[in-house]
């Protein structure tokens, strides 16, 4: 493993932040995804892109799935669904509810869609669940998501929350699908979130 070259500490520390502490790492994403990380900039890019060519490396080509969200922070982790839809509509979930992306939340949800934080009072009905997600928006700075499981109308995923200012919120989250159509809205979320 190649250690990092020198970048610059907000650089290097924003890379550190998300788990990023070699050359290999930074070999597994694309130049639009570093960039949106804050604390680096191009120079640090620069010197990266140069680092990795010294090593015969090389950073990952952009995602040619056009049907991943934009945000304006980074999303790191396997974003592509193949034939999975249910686990497409997992990760979009994560993402819109990330970016505080509206009309997506409105697609993916069902109406009568229900939310269990464990120890919290649950919470019933999309519109409520969506104002709550957008009064609670953090800047972001990573949404890195780790795995993404479905099976019938089950799935979870999990994965961390970077903000622009460092802080991590670790997240768990079982759903379950209005029905076992693929396009099915989620019907209900179970979330596990440790700050």
């Amino acid at each position: 493993m190649t250690q990092l070259p020198s970048i610059g500490k907000p650089a290097k520390h924003a890379l550190e932040a998300i788990g990023i502490t070699t050359l290999e790492q930074v070999s597994t994403l694309d130049k639009a995804s570093l960039l949106k990380i804050h604390g680096v900039g191009p120079k640090a890019l620069t010197i990266l892109e140069k680092a990795l060519k010294d090593q015969n490396l090389a950073f990952q080509l952009p995602s040619s799935d056009d049907t991943v969200p934009q945000t304006n922070f980074a999303v790191i982790g396997s974003l592509n669904c193949d034939n999975a839809p249910k686990r497409k509509i997992i990760r979009d979930y994560l993402i819109a509810a990330a970016s505080g992306n509206l009309p997506l939340l409105n697609t993916i949800l069902s109406d009568s869609f229900y939310w269990i934080v464990p120890g919290k009072q649950p919470l019933e009905g999309k519109d409520l669940f969506i104002k709550m997600i957008l009064k609670e928006q953090k800047e972001l700075s990573t949404l890195e998501i780790k795995s993404i499981l479905t099976h019938g109308k089950e799935g979870a995923a999990h994965g961390i929350l970077t903000t622009k200012t460092g802080d991590k919120v670790y997240f768990s989250a079982i759903f379950r699908f209005k029905n076992h159509q693929k396009n099915a809205p989620i019907s209900e979320i179970t979330s596990f979130i440790i700050q």
